[in-house]
């Protein structure tokens, strides 16, 4: 009985420790402003995108890319692979896009679990998103979501630095984000910077209620601060998009049973200290990830999922009214027409195949085919899947977007702001 008591008591404890550690979190001192990096851009009504892929299509499963560009202009991205999502393979891949060239370079994988593990002196089960920051000395600091135990809800974040732009690492440290066991800390959506130099870190929780932060790191990757997102529990993957040194606003993938299908949304307007409660943005989402840029202040791009069922589009909204109105600009893929999953095998290769012809730099279709073949065809037939958007924009102006290709290959979308030399499938 006592034994049962004291476990009671324990157990008490620990729900406590969840309840304050899902409350919102507020910043101790005035955060220093955002630094809004909007770059002169064209209009992106006109203009011709591009598409590539990143990846090479040799492993099994390809998932969550993101990307920073090199002080030179070339972009490298990374993105986690293996034979399929939690295992012990999956490790962290990049490769460099040369704009000058239009090339990607070869696949490599840059950071694995056992270095990790090594590294931290633990157990590593898995490996998930990473996200870089390319710091002005010239080192860059990648994120990425490491689980020991359990599923990513039982996950920590790391880090681990580079100065040689991203081609090897070394490991730092794990962050200590939460007063609940320091777990359930996720990242997945683009940096913001600061004045003061330091890094604001879009993150999101999902051990008993799920919701968004916004931590502030210093250059030794120690947590300045911390403030809750939103102030709900059902809300994860936050996009910031700073439109001035002390107004931005997030965008949240929708976790509840309140507006669903909709994407929620949550300002500030004092540089991060607080943000307001959750409200429906007004936009269709089936509960995915979203990206986006602020090209100046209220002009803003969102790539996402554009329906409230599934993932089987991907679409570019534009504001010029800091989201009171949207324009759909352009559709990458739409097969809502298609939606069910029982598309009959062959038709469904040969639409892939199409999207395959409209890909620079595809010398070989089979490899491609066989891994959409293996991941999106099923007994009762097929089905289409593009999601986990990353957008930049360039500090030349051209915008890139990244994301994932029916779970087997690191799409690339860029519309250069100065169009390059004409060139097709080579």
């Amino acid at each position: 009985m006592a034994l049962n008591k004291w476990m009671h008591w324990g157990m008490g404890a620990l729900l406590v420790a969840a309840f304050l550690a899902g409350l919102p979190g507020h910043a101790l001192q005035s955060d220093p402003p955002f630094i809004a990096e909007h770059v002169p851009s064209h209009d992106v009504v006109d203009g011709q995108w591009q598409m590539r892929f990143a990846s090479d299509a040799e492993t099994a499963l390809v998932h969550a890319a993101s990307m920073v560009e090199l002080p030179d202009g070339r972009l490298r991205a990374f993105w986690f692979a293996g034979s399929r999502e939690g295992a012990q393979d999956v490790g962290i891949h990049s490769s460099v896009f040369d704009p000058g060239t239009g090339v990607w370079s070869e696949e490599t994988t840059v950071v694995s679990r056992d270095q990790i593990s090594q590294g931290w002196g633990r157990h590593v089960r898995k490996l998930g998103n990473a996200v870089p920051v390319l710091d002005d000395n010239g080192r860059m600091r990648l994120f990425v979501v490491a689980v020991s135990f359990g599923g990513w809800a039982a996950s920590r974040m790391v880090v681990l630095e580079s100065w040689d732009q991203g081609a090897s690492w070394k490991f730092d440290r794990a962050l200590t984000t939460s007063p609940f066991l320091n777990i359930s800390t996720l990242v997945k959506t683009p940096p913001l910077r600061f004045a003061d130099g330091s890094v604001g870190l879009p993150v999101y929780h999902e051990m008993i209620g799920k919701f968004g932060e916004m931590l502030r790191l210093d250059e030794d990757n120690r947590i300045q601060d911390k403030s809750r997102i939103g102030h709900g529990r059902k809300a994860i993957q936050p996009l910031v998009l700073v439109d001035s040194p002390h107004r931005a606003t997030a965008f949240l993938r929708n976790e509840s049973d309140d507006h669903p299908g909709m994407l929620y949304r949550s300002d500030t307007y004092d540089g991060g200290v607080e943000w307001t409660p959750l409200v429906s943005s007004g936009l269709p989402n089936p509960s995915a990830a979203v990206g986006g840029v602020a090209l100046s202040e209220g002009h803003w791009l969102l790539v996402a999922n554009c329906n409230s069922v599934e993932r089987d589009d991907l679409c570019m909204r534009e504001t010029r009214d800091s989201g009171r109105t949207w324009t759909d600009r352009i559709y990458f893929h739409n097969r809502a027409s298609w939606r069910g999953g029982d598309l009959e095998k062959n038709r469904f290769l040969n639409m892939i195949g199409e999207e395959l012809e409209g890909t620079f730099g595809v010398i070989r279709d089979q490899p491609y085919l066989q891994r959409v073949e293996h991941n999106k065809c099923f007994p009762r037939g097929c089905e289409f899947q593009y999601d986990y958007p990353y957008v930049i924009q360039a500090s030349n102006g051209d915008l890139h977007v990244l994301y994932t290709w029916n779970k087997s290959a690191i799409r690339h979308a860029w519309l250069p702001a100065r169009q390059p030399g004409k060139g097709g499938r080579g």
